[in-house]
């Protein structure tokens, strides 16, 4: 597994786009989407590499569900208690590392796995087909407040394809 990769590199570029950030938590907050998730459909899509429905082998849904979801968990357990001891601050920001770090893991997961995808031309047209897949296989319906949210990663999709 690299954890040092492409996909990161651009998760941590991307995510610093205007508004990508509120977005990606609103998605996430409302929808129950992974952030992880969407990120790589935007970079595959960036890529020129087309998901498909069970190409994911579930490494990373897996990881995700059975560590990183818990961790997280536990930092907003942290956090909600760190408002009224400020002597957990410690460990909060510990935690919050580890669950980057466990994040980072998810994103190599998926990295290793794009090696099985087809190639296409990089597009918003492929961004829409990726997203779709994505959200179609987690049984989500889009509606007028998603593609809402979904508008920043669109838009920061669209700049880092002019761009390539």
């Amino acid at each position: 597994m690299q954890l040092k990769n492409d996909l990161w590199d651009f998760t941590l570029k991307f995510y610093q786009q205007p508004d990508v950030e509120q977005s990606c938590l609103a998605l996430q907050n409302q929808y129950g989407l992974s952030i992880n998730r969407l990120i790589y459909a935007c970079w595959c899509s960036c890529r020129g590499l087309r998901q498909q429905q069970g190409v994911v082998d579930g490494a990373a849904d897996q990881w995700q569900a059975e560590i990183t979801h818990p961790l997280r968990q536990l930092r907003y357990m942290v956090r909600k208690e760190k408002s009224e001891q400020d002597v957990l601050e410690p460990c909060y920001l510990a935690l919050r590392k580890a669950e980057l770090a466990c994040e980072q893991v998810e994103l190599a997961l998926l990295y290793k796995q794009s090696s099985e995808l087809a190639h296409a031309a990089a597009s918003l047209q492929l961004l829409e087909e990726n997203l779709t897949t994505y959200l179609h296989e987690i049984g989500v319906e889009r509606d007028e407040t998603l593609e809402h949210l979904l508008t920043p990663l669109i838009q920061a999709v669209q700049k880092q394809i002019n761009l390539v």
